[in-house]
């Protein structure tokens, strides 16, 4: 069967530190959970871990980080108290800078005694400022989750500085795209066998083929429509390093690409985003990943597969 002509039609469920909870203060912008996250009311809305003074400067939220801690929740900024419900997915976004180069984790996070991490990333934050944008499903609801900026285990004090902090529900055109439900939803060439191996989506990719599309995973009836920006991200890892396409693409005789991606996946799990915005509109899109002309077999796993507008 012609991969481009393959359809699956499946329905599937995507299915710290305390604090005291959030006020309800009023300027969140409409459909954003997170509070004060222009910090035009100072601090308001926010907390800090004792070690990690906080305090608005320019109009950003700086934190004066402590060196030393055993974890990275030794030392957090964060905000409580966020309702987040099952099968929605969320996108974080803010903008940092720091005073010396420093890998930090922003989290949304929910309640209780072992907190299951909702969104998570890994940002590494230098001088210049930069933005960004991490997105995932919730599995559960929760009425006081929360948004962290964990920053323990310094090897030397620094400052951090957070602006524009965004947690906002999105639309998830993927389905299955938390693999929940086994491989509902996706398919595979035929030489390229799929199973979904500790919760996530593992292809058997084969050496050779003369073009990248010789071999690949995707999912189609992807609906699009023209003038949204969609945004394609996912998480990868692969038995050896491997550069692959990833590309949200179009029906019809061209194949057109609406998003566009060729990162370099290696063995450790990251996180890839790609964004774009639609020409046209299309019901029949398609979201691949296009693995062919390897010069050698490797399993390729994914996670978290998400395509927002």
């Amino acid at each position: 069967m012609n991969p481009f002509s393959m359809r699956l039609i499946a329905v599937g469920a995507f299915v710290a530190m305390a604090a005291a909870a959030t006020p309800a203060y009023a300027a969140a912008p409409a459909g954003d959970l997170v509070v004060n996250g222009s910090l035009d009311n100072g601090v308001k809305g926010w907390w800090a871990s004792k070690n990690t003074p906080i305090k608005v400067t320019g109009g950003q939220l700086c934190a004066q980080v402590p060196a030393g801690g055993d974890n990275m929740w030794a030392a957090m900024i964060g905000q409580s108290g966020i309702a987040v419900q099952a099968g929605q997915t969320y996108q974080l976004s803010f903008e940092a800078t720091a005073t010396k180069t420093t890998r930090i984790r922003s989290v949304v996070q929910g309640s209780g005694e072992k907190p299951a991490a909702i969104v998570d990333g890994y940002p590494e934050v230098g001088g210049s400022p930069k933005k960004f944008t991490y997105a995932a499903t919730a599995k559960v609801s929760d009425s006081e989750a929360q948004v962290l900026f964990q920053v323990g285990g310094a090897d030397a004090p620094y400052t951090l500085c957070l602006d524009n902090v965004s947690l906002v529900p999105v639309h998830q055109s993927v389905v299955n795209g938390s693999l929940d439900n086994g491989v509902k939803g996706w398919w595979a060439s035929k030489n390229t066998p799929i199973t979904v191996t500790g919760g996530r989506l593992c292809a058997q990719v084969p050496a050779g083929g003369d073009n990248v599309w010789a071999s690949m995973v995707g999912q189609s009836g992807i609906a699009v429509a023209a003038g949204k920006t969609y945004r394609l991200s996912f998480k990868a890892s692969a038995t050896r390093t491997a550069k692959i396409r990833s590309v949200v693409q179009g029906s019809g005789e061209t194949h057109t690409a609406i998003v566009d991606g060729y990162p370099e996946v290696g063995t450790g799990s990251r996180t890839y985003a790609y964004q774009n915005t639609a020409k046209t509109s299309d019901r029949e899109a398609q979201v691949l990943f296009q693995l062919g002309g390897a010069d050698a077999p490797y399993t390729l796993c994914l996670d978290d597969i998400l395509l927002t507008d």
